[in-house]
């Protein structure tokens, strides 16, 4: 019986230390993002030209600087040959990503870093017969950092350049493929102050 009220004591003690945090403000922050993807394995790279990323976000800004957020990685998918037929292939790349960061602001200017956490998911198909029962078709997650720079030329609207590096590994089969990468991204959003 201890324990649960040990808990909640805990909790009361959190929420009430973080109250002048919550209600000092509130931002509501949202954007579009787009630029170039990089990816590691030199053979992906080569045959499938990485391209480039749209990037949609959403995120809160809580009391002074502190932000949480979520965003969603898609693009068109890479089109390529593989083999010594040059059978024609697809491949996509997508992910869904949480975060949490810190936006340091200076009147019309602000600098941001975040890190976070994603699930990807990736699929090749290949218009080859004697491969067509072996898909490759798979998620991983991955931690993820990001940093970059927003400009408020108006209170409730931004432009914004950055940077986000992705470590992502997986493993299809049985070789390993590095589909890490960084992405450099250029976006416009509005925001929303309460």
């Amino acid at each position: 019986m201890r324990r649960p009220q040990s808990v909640f004591a805990a909790s009361a003690i959190l929420l009430l230390a973080g109250a002048p945090i919550f209600a000092s403000a509130l931002t509501i922050r949202a954007g579009l993002a787009y630029g170039p993807r990089g990816i590691a394995d030199s053979r992906i790279d080569s045959t499938y030209h990485p391209g480039a990323v749209f990037y949609p976000q959403l995120e809160i800004g809580i009391g002074r600087g502190l932000v949480v957020g979520i965003g969603f990685e898609t693009s068109a998918a890479m089109a390529g040959t593989l083999g010594l037929y040059k059978s024609p292939a697809l491949f996509r790349l997508s992910g869904l990503d949480v975060y949490a960061g810190y936006e340091l602001r200076m009147k019309s200017f602000a600098a941001y870093i975040q890190g976070g956490y994603g699930l990807y998911f990736y699929k090749q198909t290949v218009d080859y017969p004697y491969v067509q029962d072996l898909p490759v078709d798979g998620s991983a997650s991955t931690v993820q950092l990001a940093a970059g720079l927003r400009y408020y030329p108006w209170k409730f609207l931004f432009l914004s350049a950055g940077a986000k590096f992705v470590p992502l590994k997986v493993k299809p089969y049985d070789q390993s493929v590095d589909l890490s990468g960084w992405r450099f991204l250029a976006g416009l959003g509005a925001a929303f102050d309460f």
